[in-house]
């Protein structure tokens, strides 16, 4: 009938997600890491000890200024945030744990000296084991 009112209905869901940044090549105590940022609204101190796949779009060179795009997905487990093991914190750090996004969520891919013992060509951008996970 003419005149009734009509109801809309919107919905917004975010997926958290670490993105690798454009320059991800990181190190420290040993680490081989990848610089990631946060993506969306998540409950980070849940991303913690926990193995993580690589997902996402690449751009690929396929010649001299030729480029195209593909989709990886790489369900091994490739990286991981590490904590404390929680025997070795006491009860109040573990309820005050508020990690830093920048500085704790940023996933260890492997050690250095692993890397120092490859005679690889290497992007200075990323770490040469991602860019061989993201190949096979």
């Amino acid at each position: 009938r003419a005149g009734n009112p009509f109801k809309v209905v919107g919905a917004h869901t975010d997926s958290p997600a670490l993105k690798v940044k454009p320059v991800s090549k990181q190190s420290t105590h040993g680490f081989v890491q990848v610089g990631v940022e946060c993506y969306g609204g998540g409950l980070w101190h849940t991303w913690f000890d926990r193995d993580l796949g690589v997902a996402g779009r690449v751009i690929l060179e396929t010649g001299e200024r030729a480029y195209k795009e593909a989709l990886v997905h790489i369900k091994k487990p490739v990286l991981r945030v590490p904590t404390l093991c929680i025997h070795l914190q006491s009860a109040s750090e573990r309820e005050g744990f508020s990690p830093n996004k920048e500085e704790h969520l940023t996933p260890i891919l492997g050690l250095i000296n692993e890397e120092m013992n490859k005679s690889t060509k290497s992007d200075k951008r990323h770490a040469p084991e991602l860019l061989a996970a993201l190949a096979e």
